[in-house]
């Protein structure tokens, strides 16, 4: 009876601390977003759907909320964002906050809105899938490619592919 008392006790505390992180990392987002009261509602209302029906948890996919709220996104363009991006996280492996991180930087690069962050998931997949590419070089070659490609008017698709092609 003892040993199941401490471990009941042991969940609940476990439960206490995901709740105290949960809350503080919405607290940062509030911060570096300036989201409303109304805005964070729907933040926390997606971060805790998400977190319960994908392999992150809520306050993970609040991290990565910030991660594009630092990236200047509002937050429509997180909301546009989120979901596309653990998709990239997950068929890559990597942090959240990389695949946040580099999905907005290419954005930005092509000067392309936020609600295509799902073309944008969808080609860094394709590209990683069925070439030597991978996260680490997608990112450092599009620092450069991105404005470059941009600027004569080359897609993002295109770009990827020629990149897909150096790295084979």
């Amino acid at each position: 009876p003892i040993a199941g008392v401490a471990g009941f006790i042991a969940v609940i505390k476990n439960g206490i601390g995901i709740i105290k992180n949960f809350e503080k990392a919405n607290s940062n987002l509030k911060a570096v977003s300036g989201a409303t009261e109304e805005e964070m509602k729907t933040l926390m209302a997606t971060s805790k759907a998400l977190g319960s029906t994908t392999q992150f948890t809520a306050t993970q996919v609040v991290g990565l909320q910030t991660e594009f709220a630092k990236l200047g996104f509002t937050v429509g363009q997180i909301e546009d964002a989120t979901g596309a991006t653990l998709d990239l996280a997950a068929a890559a492996g990597v942090e959240l906050s990389e695949a946040a991180s580099v999905a907005g930087a290419t954005l930005g690069g092509f000067g392309l809105e936020a609600s295509e962050t799902q073309r944008i998931v969808d080609v860094m997949a394709k590209s990683f899938s069925t070439s030597a590419l991978d996260m680490e070089k997608f990112k450092e070659s599009m620092k450069l490619a991105a404005p470059v490609a941009k600027a004569v008017g080359v897609s993002v698709e295109e770009t990827t592919a020629l990149l897909g092609t150096l790295a084979n």
